[in-house]
């Protein structure tokens, strides 16, 4: 496979001009200089694959149903999204036409379902287009220890909304789920969040996290605790600054080394581009140091959104002897030939429709 450049290793650094050979899924060969019997992509950079750790997928057939309301109006437990949920989610055509247009830029997704019932319907149709695909979903009822026990066999995991319903008599229920499959939550979201301390009634009761997500409210002390306890933070901050105005701070987790990572959130009100997430997350860090390397930010986030969705056996870099993870986006389209700094211009720049191609291990699936 010939490509333009490569984003190459563990230090992100770029190769010109080279060429690609993958056997059985392994990446067995990177080189200088194009080969005469690969496929051609002279316009295209390999780029490790990145995922999109957050989204809540059902509420893309009600698009902008968001506007003209706040989070608790829109997105709450008497929000207006899940009463338009039960009413329009049953046309499964429809997430089948959405994943396949809106969704088939991406290797692997993390999705925040609120109906637990979608959770194999949805895993069908994501395996269809080679999509690797986590379904965290909740019950009904936040009391009801089976409906917890019913969600984890049924989805990949748990997704857990609101921290401060799950009531205290559950959490064991929620510490032994933790300890065999994924439970992931949102925290800080809100100021009433934050100061009912979701994060730590959760951990503190033995409930192991993979990942949080927002984390817009936060005490210093608390990045400390998602480092101690190995938890990826995922960030959404497109949906933070329309609903609050407001962003996580980004810096100080960044310091603080905690592993982050990034989602888009809500379809329904939100275009599922990461990098437009991406671009506003290395500028916020940009903002508060310049002198911070472009390939430092990409790598934890791409190395931290393949954990936070538990994907264990794909490399979060493009290097002789793993498993193929890679992107090919138009190298041409976001002017790399001209720039200064290629990795930023890719963060700065890219956008889900510059992607050209996708490979896991053998397949490859091509996006135009």
């Amino acid at each position: 496979m010939n490509v333009k450049y490569i984003v190459y290793g563990k230090d992100y650094d770029i190769i010109k001009k080279a060429h690609i050979v993958i056997e059985d899924g392994i990446v067995k060969e990177i080189s200088n200089g194009w080969i005469n019997n690969g496929m051609s992509f002279k316009n295209a950079i390999a780029i490790p694959g990145i995922f999109n750790a957050h989204i809540h997928l059902l509420d893309a057939i009600v698009p902008e149903a968001c506007i003209g309301y706040d989070l608790p109006g829109y997105a709450g437990s008497k929000g207006l999204k899940h009463p338009l949920i039960r009413l329009y989610s049953r046309n499964h055509d429809f997430y089948e036409y959405f994943m396949s247009r809106e969704l088939m830029y991406y290797s692997g997704l993390g999705d925040f379902l609120e109906i637990y019932e979608f959770c194999e319907l949805m895993k069908i149709i994501a395996n269809k287009y080679g999509i690797r695909y986590l379904s965290l979903s909740r019950p009904r009822r936040y009391d009801n220890e089976w409906e917890y026990l019913d969600v984890a066999r049924k989805c990949g995991g748990i997704g857990i909304s609101n921290p401060t319903r799950v009531p205290p008599w559950i959490l064991n229920v929620l510490a032994r789920i933790s300890r065999r499959t994924i439970v992931a939550a949102h925290i800080g979201e809100t100021k009433r969040m934050w100061k009912t301390g979701a994060l730590e009634y959760l951990v503190y009761n033995g409930v192991s996290l993979k990942h949080v997500v927002h984390g817009v409210y936060m005490d210093p002390w608390e990045y400390e605790l998602l480092v101690e306890h190995d938890i990826v933070l995922v960030a959404c901050p497109s949906s933070n600054l329309w609903f609050l105005g407001k962003l996580p701070d980004i810096y100080r987790a960044w310091t603080k080394n905690v592993d982050l990572a990034v989602g888009t959130d809500n379809t329904g009100c939100f275009k599922p581009d990461i990098w437009r997430e991406v671009n506003l997350i290395y500028s916020l860090l940009v903002s508060n140091d310049p002198h911070i390397r472009s390939k430092e930010v990409l790598a934890k986030i791409t190395r931290s959104s393949i954990k936070a969705i538990g994907i264990n056996d794909l490399p979060w870099f493009i290097e002789e002897g793993y498993k193929a993870n890679i992107y090919l986006i138009d190298a041409d389209r976001i002017m790399l030939d001209r720039s200064w700094d290629i990795i930023g211009s890719i963060m700065k720049r890219a956008s889900i429709d510059h992607h050209i191609a996708r490979i896991i291990g053998s397949r490859i699936i091509y996006l135009r």
